[in-house]
């Protein structure tokens, strides 16, 4: 975008006079009138719909039915039972003044222009509180919004007869807008409420004109959609039961209505719909806090808000400066939508209570007719302290960078409400983490590299593992990778020269799972061979300890060659070996048997005879027997043997 500036190079007159009540020019025509028709039932209905009337809107929320009719329709639908009454389809303008001043980019070379009206609100502070508006939706009820570089529109629709889009032909709905939402990009000038979500609705034509019929769409479509306040910065003089309904209705379902007073100067009468008791009034005030020359008061003005040479987006990627109170109830609206920010729980009639905190009383103390309750005016909230205190130790944080700064700042971030401020808190936050990390993964390493243990490698690699992907860690895993690597041909080693002394099947089983983890090199073969070495020892003993066991067969030979055997790894060697040493176990048994045999003999011998060499030749046959509780209960008979002298 080109640099801008507020120079004036244009004055552009809009007919934004109030219009009597009456048809809406555009809209007549010789063959009948338009008008509303609210019916009492779905018989009703069913009468509007099926009489000569030609249907123009039927309206989702409200029992009505707009129609063009001849005169003789028009009274034989006043007459019927199921018809509750009839209104004429009056035309509404938009509140604002004579004219609006269009501004250039040719000579200045500012990007930004003044904004007198944000510093009596003292919205910076709501900003610095991280309050934009955010998840807030606003219905701008106007002219529709024209596409411009400082503004985001969320959608629109248009209930204007003549087009369906609810691009802004006419300049008057862009500029409200910009009020509430233009984007802090930098440029041009700040919305009040930036990241609101903000909807065109197009009720106005061309010429800032527009009739009953639209407005009903309008406020029809916003109850339809949800949103959460409705701007509306247009008015007429003509009270109307089914504008009033309608409000009502938006109103009851939560939504917030507010509605400029009007601009036919001290002493007239807050125009329609703001007069009505659901929708918040809004008068303007100028750069001295006093009331605005044309703004309309009464006892239904309930806030103010600057209105006059308000800056603000226009057509064509311009901006423009207008007055009026169009201009001021943008201010409140917007103004709603950060205190519903804050507080997103509150209802539309608590928002409007809250809203009275956040004034500064104008004119007579209290409310009155001219301003209110006060001119809006952000009041700072134990919130916003707390932002303030959360932002402090963020930076203290991002200034020391150590961790206990950063659990202090993050602490206190994280009690603060959800906001776009918040986020960003939390973003410059991580960012510090993601320093912290790093730096702690390197201290970790080095520590690692230096005392060459799996703890301070355990330690290590989780401080790796928390670290995003990117070069930082990939350098530092290789580091790491290393550290394992001279643990792991360490860890290796000691366990084949642990298994080559003991032999132990254990051992060489915990020797071969280290030898195993070794990348494939010279190392690993070298102490494979070792392993294998032993492994083949092993064999050959257990090859020698089951011959001998085969030569003799005792008990004690077969006890040592099953020794042996269990030292050997799985696989046909220890198969046939144990095959073997099973069949000397079982020519053991039997030597045992026959044994037992002999001794219980010579123990009944010994016990018949009582002689001193019976009892001898018993005790060395029970002697010769393995233990067992046929040995033990010989043993005993033979104890009780006295030899006779």
């Amino acid at each position: 975008m080109q640099n801008v500036s507020c120079k004036l190079v244009i004055s552009v007159t809009l007919f934004f006079s109030f219009l009597a009540i009456g048809p809406f020019a555009h809209a007549q025509n010789s063959s009948g009138k338009e008008v509303i028709v609210v019916y009492k039932n779905k018989a009703g209905k069913e009468t509007v719909l099926d009489s000569d009337a030609e249907v123009e809107q039927q309206y989702k929320h409200l029992p009505a039915v707009a129609v063009t009719a001849d005169q003789e329709t028009v009274k034989e639908l006043k007459q019927d039972p199921d018809i509750l009454y009839v209104e004429n389809n009056v035309s509404f303008t938009a509140a604002g003044s004579t004219d609006f001043k269009v501004l250039t980019d040719d000579t200045e070379d500012t990007e930004n222009f003044e904004q007198w009206n944000l510093e009596p609100i003292q919205v910076k502070q709501a900003w610095k509180a991280g309050l934009t508006g955010k998840g807030v939706k606003i219905a701008v009820i106007d002219s529709g919004i024209s596409p411009h570089e400082d503004l985001s529109i969320a959608g629109g629709f248009s209930a204007a007869s003549y087009t369906s889009s609810y691009k802004d032909d006419n300049g008057h709905g862009t500029h409200v807008a910009g009020i509430i939402g233009a984007k802090h990009n930098g440029y041009g000038i700040n919305g009040i409420a930036p990241e609101a979500q903000i909807y065109a609705v197009k009720a106005l034509d061309q010429n800032g004109s527009g009739d009953l019929q639209s407005l009903l769409q309008g406020i029809d479509w916003s109850i339809t959609h949800g949103m959460d306040i409705v701007n509306m910065s247009l008015g007429t003089t003509s009270d109307s039961q089914i504008l009033h309904n309608a409000v009502d209705k938006a109103y009851e379902q939560g939504i917030l209505l507010v509605a400029a007073s009007g601009n036919d100067g001290n002493g007239k009468p807050v125009n329609y719909p703001a007069a009505y008791s659901s929708v918040v009034a809004v008068s303007a005030t100028n750069e001295k806090n006093q009331l605005a020359g044309f703004s309309t008061t009464g006892d239904e003005v309930e806030f103010s808000a600057p209105g006059t040479n308000i800056t603000s987006t226009y057509l064509h990627q311009y901006y423009a400066t207008g007055s009026g109170t169009s201009q001021a109830t943008p201010h409140a609206a917007a103004m709603f939508a950060l205190l519903l920010q804050r507080n997103p729980a509150e209802t539309n009639v608590q928002l409007r209570a809250e809203m009275k905190k956040n004034i500064i009383d104008l004119g007579t103390t209290g409310r009155d007719q001219h301003f209110g309750y006060g001119m809006i005016q952000y009041k700072a909230q134990k919130a916003d302290s707390a932002y303030a205190e959360a932002e402090q130790a963020v930076k203290k944080a991002e200034q020391t960078k150590t961790q206990t700064d950063i659990d202090k700042a993050r602490k206190l971030v994280s009690q603060l409400p959800n906001s776009n401020a918040k986020t960003a808190l939390q973003k410059r936050l991580d960012k510090v983490q993601s320093f912290r990390n790093v730096k702690d993964a390197k201290d970790k390493v080095v520590k690692a590299q230096k005392y060459k243990t799996q703890q301070t490698v355990d330690t290590a690699q989780a401080a790796i593992n928390k670290l995003p992907n990117g070069t930082d860690k990939k350098n530092l895993q290789k580091r790491l990778n290393q550290v394992k690597r001279y643990i792991a041909s360490k860890q290796a080693k000691e366990k084949v020269a642990k298994a080559e002394k003991s032999k132990k099947k254990t051992d060489v089983n915990s020797a071969q799972s280290a030898v195993s983890k070794l990348p494939a090199g010279s190392e690993k073969t070298s102490l494979q061979k070792r392993l294998a070495k032993v492994k083949s020892t092993n064999l050959k003993t257990a090859k020698q300890s089951v011959s001998a066991a085969e030569k003799k067969s005792t008990h004690a030979n077969a006890a040592k060659a099953q020794s042996a055997v269990n030292q050997l790894q799985s696989g046909k060697d220890k198969t046939s070996l144990q095959k073997r040493l099973d069949k000397v176990k079982k020519k053991a048994a039997a030597a045992e048997v026959k044994k037992v045999e002999t001794a219980k003999a010579k123990v009944k011998k010994a016990e018949k005879a009582k002689t001193k060499k019976a009892k001898t030749s018993a005790q060395s046959a029970v002697n010769q027997l393995q233990k067992s509780n046929e040995k033990t209960k010989l043993q005993k008979r033979l104890n009780a043997v006295k030899p006779k002298k």
